[in-house]
């Protein structure tokens, strides 16, 4: 094989050119593109302190509307009076006396029933009923 010696052989020409002075010039020519007015610069880290001040308030309001909520909207800790009866009526340890003993002098006022009822209001109820044979035998 033969040798290959860089200095030795003729040398190709590349077919690029730069004009004269071009690297000299180069930085003079590119100040004077450039533009003379400063561009107004926007900071990222202001609009991340926008958004960390909407979060804030965004938690805010939760953090103030939730206990308002939870007091207006919040279960009724009462007993419905269906529920009450049902309880009393098939809870086998209540008797009559442990109730009387409970209840204050307005309650039993408004637990008493006016039993004026007319003899013909009983006898067209006991007509029309289908269960009237329970009633006659208990």
């Amino acid at each position: 094989m033969k040798t290959f010696k860089l200095e030795n052989e003729p040398k190709i020409k590349t077919g690029f050119s730069t004009p004269e002075n071009y690297f000299e010039d180069f930085s003079a020519k590119m100040m004077r593109q450039l533009p003379r007015k400063e561009p107004k610069i926007i900071s990222l880290f202001t609009s991340r302190k926008t958004w960390l001040y909407t979060a804030a308030a965004a938690v805010m309001v939760l953090a103030l509307t939730i206990p308002f909520y939870n007091y207006f909207y919040s279960n009724s800790a009462e007993i419905d009076d269906v529920t009450l009866e049902n309880y009393i009526a098939y809870h086998s340890t209540v008797s009559d006396e442990d109730l009387v003993n409970l209840l204050d002098e307005k309650d039993i006022q408004k637990i008493s029933i006016d039993l004026n009822i007319e003899d013909k209001a009983i006898e067209n109820e006991l007509s029309g009923n289908k269960n009237l044979e329970q009633y006659l035998l208990n």
